[in-house]
């Protein structure tokens, strides 16, 4: 009997499922949520949530115009912590819903 990795069995059952870009964009969400609390702080992180990413955007419902502002001053910033290093970047733009 062969031991097998518990992560490289669970890689292997996402791509056969067929939810790999789904899996791929709950990650982005919540680690949208961590990079705008470590940027931003917890008061703008408290009225900021990532909603779902379709076509390459992030949208993302803010409490105020005002808040949506600031997330777009920042958003070079947000989104090269997104991607990181990728050649091929998960999310290319950010779009704010109030």
């Amino acid at each position: 009997m062969t031991i097998h990795h518990i992560s490289a069995l669970l890689s292997k059952s996402i791509r056969q499922a067929g939810i790999e870009p789904q899996i791929r964009g709950a990650r982005v969400i919540e680690q949208f949520h961590e990079i705008v609390l470590e940027i931003m702080g917890e008061a703008i992180a408290k009225k900021v949530n990532a909603q779902y990413i379709k076509n390459g955007t992030l949208t993302v419902a803010v409490f105020s115009s005002v808040v949506g502002q600031e997330l777009k001053l920042r958003e070079r910033e947000i989104l090269q912590r997104i991607n990181g290093s990728s050649k091929n970047p998960t999310i290319e733009r950010l779009r704010f819903l109030v």
